[in-house]
């Protein structure tokens, strides 16, 4: 493969700053109005694991939208990872065991996903809804009419334990994060799919292979599934073929607020874990106020929308209005997303 020519110039993280602001006054906010928000179990850390599962599974949503495609079925294969590991823990498997079984279930969803998306040639949201529904139903099929629930307590302290005060989700999280910078900014697999994402026929010029790239990429969203499916299964004690589905959205709008662009291409995994933390204490606290889980979730919509007319607005030419702008960005797709 010859050599990836990749801008490193770095433009200013005027977005980062701007979630890092957001996090705060959010947090003041919440504090202010809500006393229950700050004195929550040791403090605001502890909502973190309410919201782990969902950040787990924007790393592998983002790494899919880097590349200018979606995984629909993401969700979908939560649901399926916590029925397994629950079914397994029940049938008296280990927990070691069983968390493999689940998570390696789950990758091989990604791969099934990536393997029909690059060699067949067909359209990610196309591949991904199908098998959104052919995981959804396999879970429900596993689960049966009285899913599992009520595992063992050391499974339980994955969604919910603490190690020196901070919770073992949010470490898996962080790892997870850590992980996921650097194979996008260190490696050339995360300069290609960032590059496949840019200009697909860059990336061809470049030697880049874009099937290898591709299945690898939906194979880690697998992954990321696999280990949100496990924590959901460990917070809630409890298994569901549904547990993950709602996952989705709130995930892509993570993403998304976070800075990546939808088309591909553009994103850093750093606003991402930022976006995580906005959208996760935004929901959190909105619910401990006393909203309903509705409007939260019209809330997550709401914000979707902002992100996306926003980073249009802030990447325009000057002078250029926004409907304009987002012409142009539905024809980049058009010309650049090519046969996946």
């Amino acid at each position: 493969m010859t050599s990836i020519a990749v801008d490193t110039r770095r433009r200013p993280a005027v977005w980062g700053t701007a979630l890092a602001v957001a996090i705060a006054a959010e947090l003041v906010y919440f504090t202010l109005t809500t006393r229950h928000f700050a004195e929550h179990g040791h403090g605001m850390l502890v909502l973190t694991e309410q919201f782990m599962p969902t950040g787990v599974l924007a790393l592998g949503a983002a790494l899919v939208i880097l590349t200018g495609n979606i995984d629909l079925s993401s969700g979908a294969v939560a649901s399926l990872s916590a029925i397994i590991v629950g079914t397994q823990l029940h049938d008296g498997a280990s927990i070691a065991s069983a968390i493999v079984v689940a998570v390696v279930v789950a990758t091989g969803v990604g791969a099934l996903n990536g393997a029909v998306i690059s060699l067949l040639h067909i359209d990610s949201l196309l591949v991904t809804l199908a098998t959104q529904f052919i995981a959804g139903s396999v879970a429900t099929s596993i689960g049966g009419e009285n899913p599992p629930y009520n595992f063992s307590r050391i499974f339980l302290r994955l969604g919910t334990g603490t190690v020196a005060g901070l919770p073992i989700a949010l470490l898996i999280f962080l790892v997870l994060a850590a992980a996921t910078a650097l194979l996008v900014t260190r490696t050339v697999f995360g300069r290609s799919l960032v590059l496949i994402g840019y200009s697909r026929s860059a990336a061809d010029y470049s030697g880049i292979s874009a099937t290898r790239v591709l299945m690898g990429v939906f194979t880690l969203s697998g992954f990321a599934a696999g280990v949100s499916g496990v924590l959901l299964a460990a917070f809630y004690n409890a298994a569901r073929a549904d547990s993950g589905t709602t996952l989705l959205l709130p995930a892509i709008t993570m993403v998304v607020l976070g800075g990546v662009d939808i088309f591909g291409g553009r994103g850093r995994v750093g606003e991402v874990v930022l976006a995580v933390f906005l959208l996760g204490f935004l929901t959190q606290g909105l619910l401990i106020e006393g909203y309903s889980s509705l409007t939260a979730t019209m809330v997550t919509g709401l914000l979707l929308i902002a992100a996306l007319v926003l980073k249009v607005w802030l990447s325009r030419a000057p002078g250029q209005s926004l409907s304009r702008a987002m012409q142009n960005a539905l024809r980049r797709r058009l010309r650049l997303a090519g046969p996946s």
